[in-house]
């Protein structure tokens, strides 16, 4: 008499069933370890990644091997998020973005081994892009802004917070190309002044979120410009901005918000007619 062979795991729909409903369970680690117990394994997994929307790494270190495997399962991503990923370079970066010229969202905030080039595929081909965040990315450069200005069109949120290699000038340039933008982190950029705050009241209409801590060069008369000539701006960040006071900022604040309680104003200079 034959024995009714058991079912086990491999028997149900992979696609349907595996894929789309036991796979996003696991953790990346818990996938790569899954991947290695055998080749039936290995091709659910690939799978898998071959149909991921999304790819977040933040704070991960990995091997270019282990990389290598997202560089030839995924191309459907909309969203990458590296950011904090100490041990990533151009050499595993590039083709990744290459392959997934759909992303919308890419956060590379803080990847320290990273250099400007990294950012040709996505200047080049990614024209869906809409939110970039390289906050604390020293390697930015003026040339890659520009570069970004002149080829992308569709971006709305970027993080720009601490990236000392990049110029002011470099700032006008991204804010008068990118006239939809609605989010915008300047925060620690020294090289902010008055000038980027006038032109953002002239060019950035959509304009909702701006953070401009420690921005020290920055004065009242550059966010009163912001004040009257921004009025769908919905927050305001100027903590550290030490020549900012309550005399400009008290033109908004009924309806923006601001990361500063009302204080008395700074009592402005008195001039006595003789």
């Amino acid at each position: 008499m034959n024995k009714k062979r058991k079912t086990h795991l491999f028997d149900l729909y992979w696609e349907d069933i595996i894929v789309a409903k036991i796979m996003p369970l696991l953790t990346i680690q818990e996938c790569f370890i899954f991947r290695s117990v055998s080749r039936t394994c290995l091709q659910i997994v690939n799978m898998y990644f071959s149909k991921l929307r999304s790819l977040k790494l933040m704070k991960k270190r990995f091997s270019p091997h282990t990389f290598n495997v997202f560089v030839t399962t995924c191309s459907k991503l909309k969203l990458l998020n590296l950011s904090r990923c100490d041990s990533i370079t151009d050499t595993e970066l590039i083709p990744i973005l290459r392959k997934n010229t759909g992303l919308i969202h890419l956060n590379l905030s803080q990847c320290k081994n990273l250099t400007a080039k990294c950012l040709q595929p996505v200047i080049l081909y990614c024209d869906n892009l809409q939110i970039l965040k390289l906050a604390r990315c020293s390697w930015l450069t003026t040339g890659a802004i520009e570069a970004l200005a002149l080829h992308k069109s569709k971006i709305e949120d970027i993080d720009l917070a601490y990236c000392v290699s990049i110029s002011e000038s470099g700032i006008l340039i991204f804010i008068k190309k990118f006239r939809q933008i609605k989010t915008l982190n300047l925060e620690g950029n020294k090289q902010v002044t008055d000038k980027c705050l006038y032109t953002m009241s002239k060019y950035s209409k959509s304009l909702k979120l701006l953070n401009l801590s420690g921005c020290c060069d920055v004065t009242d008369k550059g966010v009163r410009a912001l004040a009257l000539h921004l009025p769908q701006l919905e927050g305001l960040l100027v903590r550290g901005c030490t020549k900012v006071t309550e005399n400009s900022l008290q033109l908004m604040r009924n309806r923006v918000h601001l990361d500063r309680r009302p204080s008395q104003a700074v009592p402005l200079p008195m001039y006595v007619q003789i």
